[in-house]
């Protein structure tokens, strides 16, 4: 399995640009790992002491807010880069790491990856992109939270997931996001109360937008999120 793993992230954008021979040498620093479901891989305000890249699985990013709060500012899945913000610049998570789902990850200890920046440029770069587009989500996120409706935040969280973990509903009508989230989830990740967002997505299942499937939530207009999205 080990062996499958490493296969699969060689393949993820950060090492992609390695040679074989570059690769020999990169592999003895990642070691893999598995996890549960509602595992955490850290928490906010622990030492950066890896870089994580997942495998397989969906893992959450919460933000714990000084009121007590908790905010999911994304959820990644396959391929992507967990904790790569704290490592670069040695200061502590600034979230907590929690998987949706059974999640396999491979990490790198942050001296290891500090020893792969130096030697290959490639890899740093992609680093760098990936902490461009971390900073970008995160100040769309606070743009969304202070101007926009419950109802846009909750579209566009959908349409994102979407993005993520979409697949053809199993009855050919719309894509399901294959990702169990709770409604607690999703009012954390738009910054609303549960019983708002229960309110919200009955309102889109009335409206014929979504329905729900073992589960799962299944988006039948996607048009029409796209249009509350945008506010309109």
């Amino acid at each position: 399995m080990k062996r499958e793993m490493m296969k699969a992230v060689r393949t993820t954008p950060l090492f992609r640009s390695l040679s074989d021979g570059d690769w020999r040498d990169v592999v003895r620093f990642l070691h893999g790992h598995c996890y549960p479901a509602d595992s955490y891989l850290f928490f906010q305000g622990d030492p950066p002491e890896a870089l994580y890249i997942i495998w397989s699985g969906r893992v959450k990013l919460v933000r714990h807010t000084d009121q007590g709060r908790d905010v999911v500012v994304t959820v990644l899945g396959p391929g992507q880069l967990i904790g790569e913000m704290a490592v670069f610049d040695g200061r502590p998570y600034s979230m907590t790491a929690v998987t949706l789902e059974e999640t396999a990850v491979v990490t790198i200890a942050r001296n290891d990856l500090m020893t792969l920046i130096q030697r290959y440029p490639a890899v740093s770069f992609e680093v760098i992109l990936e902490l461009n587009r971390r900073l970008r989500l995160c100040t769309e996120l606070v743009r969304s939270l202070a101007v926009d409706r419950v109802e846009q935040r909750i579209a566009r969280a959908l349409l994102r997931l979407k993005d993520l973990g979409g697949a053809p509903a199993p009855d050919g009508e719309g894509v399901m996001i294959d990702i169990h989230l709770t409604r607690q989830d999703i009012a954390e990740m738009t910054g609303t109360t549960v019983e708002t967002a229960i309110r919200v997505m009955s309102r889109f299942r009335k409206e014929g937008l979504i329905r729900n499937y073992k589960g799962r939530t299944i988006l039948l207009d996607i048009k029409g999120l796209e249009t509350i999205a945008r506010g309109k």
